[in-house]
C-alpha cells in the first residue's frame, strides 16, 4: 500500500498580527452572549434576501454549459450565510438544514438535474420555515425536514455510485 503525504499549509498570522494574542475579557464575552440571547430582530428580511440568492444561483445552475466550480459557489455561498446567520436569530432548524446542504453542495462532482431538484426542494423548505417563522429546531417537523434533506442526499449519492 503507497503511503500518502500529508500536504503541510503554511498559517498566515496576519489577523493576529491585527487583533493581538491573549485571552478575551471574560464581561465583553458575557455581554456579547447577553446580546445574542435577548436578540429580538426579525431574521425573515435577510433570511429571504439569502433565499432569493439562492434562487438566483438555481437559475444560474440550470444554465446550458454551466461551470461546475461557478455553479456550486453562487449556491453554496447564500446556503453558507444562511446557517452562519440563523443560530444568531434562533432559527437552530435552518441552521442544520443548511449545514445538511452544505455537505451535499460540497460532495457532488457535477450539477445536474438531481441535484439542482434537491436545491430547489431545500429552498422551498427554508422559504416555508421562513414564513412561517419557525424558530428553534421546528420540533417534530423539523427533524422530518432534516431526515428528509438527508435521505434525498443519500439517494443521490447511491443513484451516482451505481
Amino acid at each position: 500500500m503507497e503511503s500518502k503525504k500529508a500536504k503541510v499549509i503554511k498559517a498566515n498570522y496576519e489577523l493576529q498580527q491585527r487583533v493581538g494574542t491573549g485571552t478575551l475579557d471574560e464581561e465583553k464575552v458575557a455581554e456579547c452572549e447577553k446580546i445574542i440571547q435577548e436578540n429580538n430582530i426579525d431574521f425573515a428580511p435577510m433570511a429571504t434576501d439569502f433565499l432569493n440568492k439562492l434562487a438566483q444561483a438555481i437559475q444560474f445552475a440550470k444554465s446550458p454549459d454551466v461551470d461546475l466550480v461557478q455553479a456550486k459557489q453562487k449556491m453554496t455561498q447564500p446556503v453558507m450565510e444562511l446557517k452562519a446567520n440563523a443560530a444568531i436569530f434562533k432559527y437552530d432548524l435552518i441552521g442544520t438544514l443548511a449545514n445538511v446542504m452544505l455537505s451535499f453542495l460540497e460532495a457532488v462532482k457535477t450539477i445536474d438535474k438531481t441535484v439542482i431538484d434537491i436545491v430547489e426542494a431545500h429552498h422551498k423548505t427554508l422559504s416555508i420555515i421562513v414564513l412561517k417563522k419557525m424558530s428553534g429546531d421546528g420540533g417534530e417537523a423539523g427533524k422530518l425536514f432534516e431526515q428528509e434533506l438527508k435521505e434525498a442526499c443519500k439517494r443521490y449519492f447511491t443513484k451516482a455510485s451505481a
